[in-house]
């Protein structure tokens, strides 16, 4: 009876926010089968424990997609910048179920500063990215290039795609250092004001998100500080082990994403 309950329970959360994806069908192809094949590479690494709470995970990531292949269309409310953020977040839900708002405002502040704020030097920069390459044992990501956030500015590259070879690492350093070049960061306040749009559109939609008030609280005091920088949630880190770097969309674009498997499409 507690797996239906939970499923019952992901089912409301996930309905609203898939239901909004869907009226922007176009927004760098985000289609069913996409979230079809997400599905079933969690099903693969479930292994059977359909008493685990895995099976909870994929139950929601079920009902996610029957959603998404049921529902025709929705209400046109709330406008293309609601409409963005619900598709973003209800993707993360879907791709990182062991998200918390943290992780989620991670995402999004993403989009918004890139990886400007990561880089002291080229020469840091590189030495950080060895360090970090000698923990990575495979993919933390459902693709390994997604996009970030509600306007979709930068991509997040799984750093498995070094340790695979897809990428030789001068490509990926020279990419990773001309996305810092020239992206204008929002003032601080001025970031703070959109996330508070952001956070009332993922609070209505995924109000049950664990610790939500407090990672609210928390965000708020510190943005009120002139500071915007968190890690992810020890929850998210224990669960995914992210490993990853951001590159601008018009840099992947020209630069990466004819190196990477078309198979592994780029995520929305």
């Amino acid at each position: 009876m507690r797996i239906f309950k939970h499923l019952l329970q992901g089912i409301s959360r996930t309905w609203r926010g898939v239901c909004v994806s869907l009226c922007r069908r176009d927004v760098y192809g985000v289609i069913a089968d996409n979230r079809l094949k997400a599905m079933f590479r969690v099903l693969s690494q479930t292994r059977g424990n359909v008493a685990s709470v895995s099976f909870v995970r994929v139950s929601v990531g079920i009902a996610a997609v029957v959603a998404a292949l049921l529902v025709p269309s929705c209400g046109s409310g709330g406008g293309v910048f609601e409409q963005r953020v619900a598709e973003s977040v209800a993707l993360q839900i879907s791709h990182y179920p062991d998200s918390r708002l943290v992780d989620v405002y991670k995402n999004f502040f993403h989009d918004k500063f890139g990886p400007g704020h990561m880089i002291a030097d080229s020469a840091a920069a590189g030495a950080y990215l060895r360090r970090e390459l000698q923990s990575v044992t495979g993919p933390s990501q459902v693709s390994r290039a997604e996009v970030t956030g509600w306007e979709g500015n930068f991509v997040r590259v799984d750093l498995v795609v070094l340790k695979e070879g897809v990428i030789d690492y001068s490509t990926f350093m020279e990419a990773f250092m001309e996305s810092a070049q020239g992206v204008q960061m929002p003032e601080v306040e001025e970031w703070r004001g959109e996330w508070r749009k952001i956070e009332r559109v993922i609070r209505r939609l995924y109000p049950q998100l664990p610790d939500f008030d407090k990672d609210s609280k928390f965000l708020d005091s510190l943005l009120s500080k002139g500071k915007y920088v968190v890690h992810h949630s020890e929850v998210y880190s224990q669960q995914y082990d992210p490993h990853y770097r951001l590159f601008k969309k018009s840099v992947y674009e020209t630069r990466l994403q004819h190196l990477l498997d078309l198979s592994s499409p780029l995520k929305r």
